[in-house]
């Protein structure tokens, strides 16, 4: 993937973040990070203060923590990868790039800052 590829989003009616994943991500991933991304709802700033905690903890625990959101567990497994387990049978586990994940972050905190 590259870093020309962009992570879009909707809001359905609910109030619920629907992600669009770059060309390339498995439907399994794109619907992972949807559902970590739930309990965020429209707020850009849980998702920033989620990205300062990841950010933080990997300073601390380096390659090696989880911070999960109430929907998914997102855990740190090596240099530059995550895994992003499923909690309620909503997705088969999976992984991605670090750097990735940060970026989609990123990306929808300046989506929720526009609306």
């Amino acid at each position: 993937m590259t870093d020309t590829d962009e992570w879009s989003f909707t809001m359905d009616e609910d109030g619920m973040i629907l992600v669009v994943a770059p060309a390339g991500v498995p439907d399994n991933v794109r619907l992972a990070v949807e559902t970590a991304l739930i309990p965020f709802g429209e707020s850009p700033d849980s998702v920033e203060s989620y990205l300062r905690e990841w950010q933080r903890m990997a300073e601390e625990f380096g390659d090696d923590y989880t911070l999960a959101t109430t929907s998914a567990q997102v855990s740190r497994v090596g240099p530059g990868e995550i895994e992003l387990g499923d909690m309620y049978g909503q997705f088969e586990d999976c992984r991605m790039s670090a750097h990735e994940f940060e970026r989609m972050l990123g990306q929808l905190i300046d989506f929720l800052k526009s609306l």
